[in-house]
């Protein structure tokens, strides 16, 4: 069993930008110059605003952000996906290093996630207290944790759900598995101190180099992450000494606004 802090002062090169979608909103016109041409044809295809809105911040958080970090013109960089749909980021000079990425949305929330040498995943959940919870955690949640959940009292009960589904999302995004993989092989543990532990993994032998962060944002949402240092070989090839210095959780609205600003 591997026990994490619930702070980033083990992921203090791990970033996270938080954007609402008022501040989307606002800045729509200007943010949809960011998009490629199929990310355009993409984003035509969401029925509804709203998840146009969260489509258009992520891809465009991920551009203004890893511009930032890079030094570079948002237009330089392209966001793809794996065969599974993990994404990741292209840009045309090999010289400059980027650093990995993931996207999440949720309710009123854009997360993205960028850390330099890592592989990483975040998601972002939001509160809903009237599903039916033992239906979900049939799905989701492995034995330990359902009598973790059954223990808590029943107020508690829909939190401590999702904590562990934030958590099996977030992790899922990581390692790039996808929703699709059987979420219930494996089990986290939150104490009420919001410590996290991952108490099984059966396809993973190094689950002791896995670090996890669980935030309550704003009383509506939960902001779980999952990274670990990238391992030689693997896809991150442009990786490069921890940056100390980057802040843990960032508001996007500056950013966002500092860009349309210009345009």
């Amino acid at each position: 069993m591997t026990t994490h802090t619930n702070d980033m002062q083990l992921n203090q090169a791990a970033a996270i930008w938080v954007a609402r979608l008022d501040q989307l909103r606002l800045h729509r016109s200007g943010l949809l110059s960011l998009l490629s041409s199929a990310e355009l044809v993409r984003h035509q295809r969401y029925l509804q605003q709203d998840d146009r809105d969260r489509y258009l911040g992520g891809r465009a958080l991920v551009k203004l952000a890893v511009a930032k970090i890079c030094g570079i013109s948002p237009g330089e960089i392209f966001v793809a996906t794996t065969a599974t749909g993990k994404p990741f980021v292209l840009i045309p000079d090999k010289n400059i290093r980027v650093p990995a990425i993931s996207i999440s949305h949720a309710g009123d929330l854009v997360v993205v996630a960028l850390q330099y040498a890592a592989v990483l995943g975040v998601d972002v959940e939001l509160f809903n207290h009237d599903v039916n919870l033992d239906d979900l955690m049939s799905v989701v949640c492995s034995e330990e944790e359902i009598a973790e959940i059954n223990l808590a009292p029943q107020k508690n009960r829909a939190k401590k759900f999702y904590e562990v589904w934030v958590l099996k999302e977030a992790y899922l995004k990581a390692t790039g598995e996808g929703l699709s993989a059987n979420a219930r092989r494996l089990a986290f543990s939150v104490d009420t101190a919001s410590r996290v532990s991952l108490l099984r993994n059966p396809e993973d032998d190094n689950g002791g180099e896995w670090d996890f962060v669980l935030r309550q944002h704003d009383g509506q949402h939960l902001i779980a992450l999952a990274s670990r240092k990238a391992r030689s070989g693997e896809w991150l090839e442009h990786a490069c000494k921890t940056e100390k210095n980057i802040p843990a959780f960032i508001d996007a609205g500056d950013l966002l606004g500092e860009y349309c600003s210009l345009e």
